[in-house]
C-alpha cells in the first residue's frame, strides 16, 4: 500500500450516496460541505443523503467535468455537446461561454474544466475526431487543452497534439497542470508559464499496459475480454492529496492508484471485479477535516462515499 516510513493511504466506510444521480462522472465539494456531482438527467445534482438527489438545471448532452468558480456558479464541460455551461445554482439558468469551435478545433468532446487561483479556467477536449471510438481504437494523438481568461472574453489553446486529455489538476503553488491521458494511461504535467503551458514531462509511472498489436480497427476484440481492459486501464480521473500525492483513477481497472512526488506510485484501491469501485472516474474531497472522500463512476446511478487516512487537497472554492 505505501512505501516504507510513509503514511499508508487507505479508504475505509465506502458507501453509496445519492442514489438516482445519472452519469456523476465528476463530484464537487463545496466549501460549505455540500456535495455536487455532474448529472446527465439535468446538470449538476446535489447528493444530499444515500436516497435523496437534488437536480439542478437542464444542461443536455451530457455533463462531464464540473468545477465551482468564484461566484459560486457551476462550469460544465459539456461531452458530445461541446459547449462550456455556466450554471446558476439558484436559478437553475445555464449559459453558453464557449461552443462548437475554438480557432478551428472542433469542441464536441470537451472533457474537463478546472479553475485556477485567478479565476481562469482551464479546459480538456479528448479529440478532435467525430467518431470517438475511433480515436481510443487508434490512440490518435488529436486532443488539446485551452484557457479562458478570468474575464471570460477571451480562450486560446495552450497545448496541441495531447493524447487524448482528460481530468486534470494543479499542484498546491500552481507551478503545473497535470494531465490525465486516458489511452496512455499516465500522467503528463505541463509548467504553467503565465498565460500558456510549457513543453510536457510524463510525471510518475505507465498506469496501465496496452501492446503495439492492440491498436487498430480489430481492437473491440480485445476490449471484448475484461482481462485486457484490466490491463489497458485507462486513466481517468485525478486529484491531489495534501501531502503532494496525485490519486488516479483507471476507469477500466476499477482501481485507484496515487503518484507520489518522487513519481513513483501505490494501488490505494484495487476491485478488479467491480464489487463496489465499479469505472471509478474521479476523486474529490471534504469535510471539515478534508477526509471525506467521493468517488465518481459512468456507470452508477450513485457516488462512492468513504473515510481517507490522508486530507485531501482543498481546492480554489474550498480555500
Amino acid at each position: 500500500m505505501s512505501r516504507t516510513g510513509e503514511t499508508t493511504r487507505m479508504v475505509t466506510d465506502l458507501h453509496a450516496v445519492g442514489r438516482g444521480v445519472e452519469r456523476p462522472e465528476h463530484v464537487v465539494v463545496a466549501a460549505d460541505g455540500r456535495v455536487f456531482a455532474s448529472d446527465k438527467a439535468s446538470a449538476v445534482a446535489e447528493l444530499i443523503d444515500e436516497h435523496t438527489v437534488r437536480h439542478i438545471g437542464q444542461a443536455g448532452g451530457e455533463p462531464n467535468g464540473i468545477a465551482l468558480d468564484g461566484n459560486g456558479h457551476f462550469l460544465i464541460a459539456n461531452w458530445g455537446l461541446g459547449a462550456l455551461q455556466d450554471l446558476d445554482p439558484v436559478t437553475g439558468a445555464i449559459t453558453e461561454l464557449l461552443s462548437g469551435q475554438l480557432d478551428g478545433r472542433p469542441l464536441r468532446w470537451l472533457n474537463f474544466v478546472l479553475v485556477d487561483s485567478v479565476g481562469a479556467l482551464w479546459c480538456s477536449v479528448s479529440t478532435m475526431a467525430d467518431d470517438l471510438m475511433d480515436t481510443i481504437v487508434r490512440g490518435t494523438t488529436d486532443g488539446f487543452i485551452f484557457r479562458v481568461a478570468a474575464d471570460r472574453q477571451s480562450a486560446h489553446v495552450v497545448a496541441d497534439a495531447v493524447n487524448f486529455p482528460n481530468c486534470m489538476a494543479l499542484d498546491r503553488d500552481e507551478t503545473h497542470l497535470y494531465v490525465v491521458r486516458t489511452v496512455d494511461a499516465d500522467i503528463v504535467r505541463f509548467p504553467i508559464e503565465g498565460e500558456t503551458l510549457g513543453p510536457p514531462e510524463r510525471f510518475g509511472p505507465a498506469l496501465g499496459g496496452r501492446r503495439p498489436d492492440e491498436f487498430g480497427s480489430d481492437c473491440g476484440r480485445f476490449l471484448a475480454d475484461p482481462q485486457v481492459g484490466r490491463r489497458w486501464g485507462m486513466a481517468d480521473g485525478c486529484a491531489f492529496d495534501a501531502g503532494g500525492n496525485l490519486w488516479v483513477t483507471l476507469v477500466l481497472a476499477n482501481r485507484i492508484v496515487a503518484i507520489h512526488p518522487d513519481g513513483t506510485a501505490t494501488v490505494v484501491l484495487d476491485d478488479p471485479e467491480g464489487a463496489l469501485l465499479k469505472s471509478p472516474t474521479s476523486v474529490a474531497w471534504g469535510g471539515q477535516d478534508m477526509r471525506d472522500i467521493y468517488i465518481g463512476s459512468i456507470t452508477t446511478p450513485y457516488v462512492l462515499k468513504g473515510r481517507s487516512s490522508v486530507p485531501g487537497l482543498p481546492l480554489i472554492h474550498q480555500r
